[in-house]
Formats: structure tokens, C-alpha cells, sequence
């Protein structure tokens, strides 16, 4: 079970619009660079984008996850899954997790309802990773 650590870079919410609206429709994306090997870790940059239609408002989170496995069969599972260019499921859960009260927060600041709702996990779920935060 990898262990887990976070760094936030930069957070910006933003409201353009005060005017009573019928429906909104909040859209949110959770983006991940390329993982980056450092010594017995690996950095993963994200990016949380949470965007509302019609525009009355946006929020930006950046930041990094650093995931240190225990083991060197950990380390060895985790190099051959970025390999392959996907994020494990349980590492986007785990972001998605730090992230949400950040996201509650400037959400109750902006004056619009909180995008509570998982990322939709692939079909392909694998067993094997858990993370430890």
C-alpha cells in the first residue's frame, strides 16, 4: 500500500455572473501529467478544472501527488502501470478525495452547489494497488 502525499500549487475560483439562472450544469474534469520518477517515488501533476454552463463561475486546482511505494514490487507495479499511460483508479479517487473539501469551500464562497460526485471509474478495475493516505 503506497503512501500518499499532496501539494497544492495554485487554486483559483472565480464567479462572473450574479444573475438568477433556471438551471446550471457544473461541469468537472480531473486532469494527470506524466508521472515523473524520483528516487523511490513518483510525482503525478494534476489538474481539477470544475466549470458551470451557462459561465457563472470556474474553479482551478493544481497541484501534485507524490506516491512513495513500501515495497520495490510496488514501485516495480506502479512503473509498469504509468507505462502503460493510464492512472491507477485508486489514486483518482484518492485526489478527487483530498481535493473535495477545497472544492465544497470555494464552491459555498462562489455562491453555486458543490460538484459531488465520483469519476467514473474504468472498466478495466484492477486489484492490487491500495493507497494509504
Amino acid at each position: 500500500m503506497p503512501n500518499l502525499s499532496f501539494r497544492i500549487d495554485s487554486i483559483r475560483a472565480e464567479r462572473y455572473s450574479f444573475e438568477a439562472i433556471q438551471q446550471l450544469n457544473i461541469n468537472m474534469n480531473i486532469m494527470f501529467g506524466k508521472p515523473e520518477k524520483r528516487e523511490n517515488s513518483f510525482l503525478v501533476g494534476f489538474v481539477i478544472k470544475i466549470d458551470c454552463t451557462p459561465p457563472m463561475a470556474s474553479i482551478d486546482i493544481k497541484g501534485l501527488a507524490i506516491i512513495t511505494p513500501i515495497s520495490q514490487e510496488e514501485y516495480t507495479k506502479l512503473g509498469e502501470e504509468f507505462k502503460k499511460g493510464s492512472v491507477p483508479y485508486p489514486l483518482i479517487i484518492a485526489v478527487y478525495s483530498y481535493n473535495l473539501p477545497i472544492i465544497a469551500l470555494l464552491s459555498r464562497e462562489l455562491g453555486i452547489p458543490p460538484p459531488i460526485q465520483l469519476p467514473i471509474q474504468s472498466s478495466q478495475h484492477e486489484k492490487g494497488i491500495n493507497y494509504h493516505l
